[in-house]
């Protein structure tokens, strides 16, 4: 079972005195290296081990293992940090994102990634997996929460408003329940039957953000959600390339009319889906392209629970009828509890997070 770990836990760690000069970076690492390795109050680390750490001010890095592949954070600027993901990391880099030479900043090692199709070392006009953490600041706690569930492969980091907040209240979405800037991330292995979840290069990524090491904030695009997509394996067990023009995305399921009634005693849990759309994916010759996607995985601890459309959120009418005091209140559905959370973008808004074994 996963273990769920919260900024309101004794114990937590604490926002830095100011996010500018490096403290958001270094917050998202403090929460990182609690929850997946030491651990804080009463609950133990989920079981990852730190392969390098560098607590250089202003400068900090820092990389997680879960024995499958390595997960880099490397401080961006004042504001920001960038992500990278490894088979393994030979040399660690040296110094932060932007603030210093790209070819010193950038560690080597074994099949490196710092966004889709884009391989390390790159170049730093090329895009990289990033976040914006300039809302973690002295006094956040009225505007940030964070939550995480972690077992010893796989992560969900979540930044959300916290309980009671005025931004997220009854009737909002889930979807509300973060800003632009509320990081969203999955980091870990996936669950596939191509792929054994102890295996050597079952290690994906999810992101929101993105933007160019030559800007000294990554501010483009949304942090809070899953737009992107990334893993150090194909199903097929190969390493991904440009060559066979690889591409992973995450997708739903569309549910029937009945999903939209939150009253139904009986209720479909899905998995979100993980596609594999390289060239070298396996299908019929005859089959369209459009159709061809080959699905291979999905998501742990995550299952769409209703269907967004153009009259409403499953969650909104939930939280409704069952008389929730915020968007993001955790529910009992199927005799699993779940956080409501939107994952991504492509339809996936009414899902729920679980730390229960049957979902991991």
């Amino acid at each position: 079972m996963a273990t769920v770990y919260r900024s309101t836990d004794t114990g937590a760690p604490t926002y830095p005195a100011s996010a500018a000069n490096g403290g958001g970076a270094g917050a998202l690492m403090d929460i990182l290296k609690a929850c997946l390795v030491d651990g804080f109050g009463s609950k133990p680390g989920a079981g990852w081990t730190v392969d390098y750490e560098d607590a250089t001010a202003e400068k900090r890095r820092i990389a997680f293992s879960n024995g499958n592949g390595v997960f880099e954070v490397v401080t961006w600027g004042s504001l920001g940090a960038g992500f990278f993901i490894w088979d393994s990391i030979t040399t660690p880099g040296s110094g932060a994102i932007y603030t210093d030479d790209w070819g010193s900043v950038t560690s080597t090692g074994v099949n490196g990634w710092k966004h889709e199709r884009e391989p390390v070392p790159g170049v730093n006009t090329d895009s990289m997996a990033s976040a914006y953490l300039g809302g973690i600041y002295a006094g956040g706690e009225s505007s940030y929460a964070w939550t995480v569930f972690a077992d010893e492969k796989a992560a969900w980091i979540l930044f959300h408003f916290p309980e009671g907040s005025s931004n997220t209240e009854q009737g909002d979405s889930p979807n509300t329940g973060k800003g632009s800037y509320h990081l969203q991330l999955f980091i870990g292995a996936v669950k596939s039957p191509d792929l054994p979840r102890n295996s050597a290069g079952n290690f994906f990524i999810g992101f929101g953000g993105s933007g160019s090491p030559t800007q000294s904030s990554p501010t483009t695009g949304s942090s809070g959600n899953l737009a992107y997509f990334w893993g150090l394996r194909t199903p097929m067990g190969t390493v991904p390339s440009v060559g066979n023009n690889a591409a992973f995305e995450v997708e739903g399921f569309e549910h029937l009319m009945y999903s939209r009634n939150p009253v139904s005693s009986v209720r479909a849990l899905l998995p979100a889906i993980i596609n594999y759309n390289g060239i070298d994916a396996p299908n019929p010759t005859s089959i369209s392209s459009s159709y061809s996607h080959y699905s291979f995985g999905s998501l742990p601890g995550v299952a769409q629970i209703g269907e967004h459309t153009s009259t409403g959120y499953f969650w909104v009418n939930y939280n409704e009828y069952r008389d929730a005091s915020w968007s993001l209140e955790p529910a009992t559905i199927g005799g699993y509890e779940w956080m409501p959370w939107s994952v991504g973008t492509s339809g996936l808004y009414d899902c729920g997070v679980t730390n229960h074994a049957d979902w991991w």
